[in-house]
């Protein structure tokens, strides 16, 4: 028998980093035996391969963080979807809240966090898992829980349509005039907060202002 295992689709990208991290470790542990049993020392080659195989393994373990995350955000949505499933068509407003106030707190407990933070990250969590071009940059790791979390916020107060063009602008080649230069996933959070915002207030001219209070309403 092999000693292949079978690997669900979601977890194919995470098993690769994962893989990639373990060659990583691997290489170190043979590295630092060659040097163990070397005269003088580690050479200068060798100190440079050690430090390049370090930031080798940050740059996987960012995406594995991301990959991970786009796991979390998938299941934390699809249970909140499934308590609501699970309600009775008839249930009264209040049963309604109360299943979903009951599916927040059981989140809350498993992540450690308080039943405000898991509603804010259920909210954040359903936004980027509705918008196909966020979730696929999510759990490819080209896009950082952040960079997603950002877009989610930018995008909340637009109609689905809107939200999905503005995501794609950003993280879809093949989108109508895509965004130019450095790409989403290599800005820093207040600089990629900032040329969303600005790309929404251009095709939206509504103030912020007003769509927040539509959305209140």
């Amino acid at each position: 028998m092999g000693n292949s295992a079978v690997i669900a689709a979601p977890m194919e990208g995470a098993f690769a980093s994962m893989a990639a991290l373990n060659a990583l470790f691997l290489e170190e542990e043979a590295l630092a035996a060659a040097s163990a049993g070397a005269d003088g020392g580690a050479g200068v080659d060798l100190l440079d391969r050690l430090y390049r195989v370090r930031l080798e393994r940050l740059g996987l373990e960012k995406r594995l963080e991301a990959q991970v995350a786009a796991l979390t955000a998938r299941d934390a949505a699809q249970s909140l979807d499934l308590q609501q499933a699970m309600t009775p068509p008839d249930a009264s407003t209040h049963d309604r809240t109360c299943a979903e106030i009951s599916a927040v707190e059981e989140i809350a407990g498993i992540l450690t966090i308080s039943s405000g933070a898991a509603g804010a990250f259920l909210s954040q969590a359903r936004q980027v898992c509705s918008l196909p071009s966020v979730y696929e940059a999510l759990s490819t790791g080209s896009l950082s829980w952040q960079g997603a979390r950002i877009i989610a916020d930018e995008t909340e107060n637009l109609d689905h349509p809107a939200a999905v063009a503005l995501a794609d602008h950003f993280l879809d080649p093949d989108a109508p005039n895509p965004a130019r230069g450095c790409p989403a996933g290599q800005l820093v959070p207040s600089r990629l907060r900032s040329k969303v915002r600005a790309w929404r207030e251009r095709h939206h001219p509504e103030s912020i202002e007003k769509r927040h209070a539509k959305g209140v309403a």
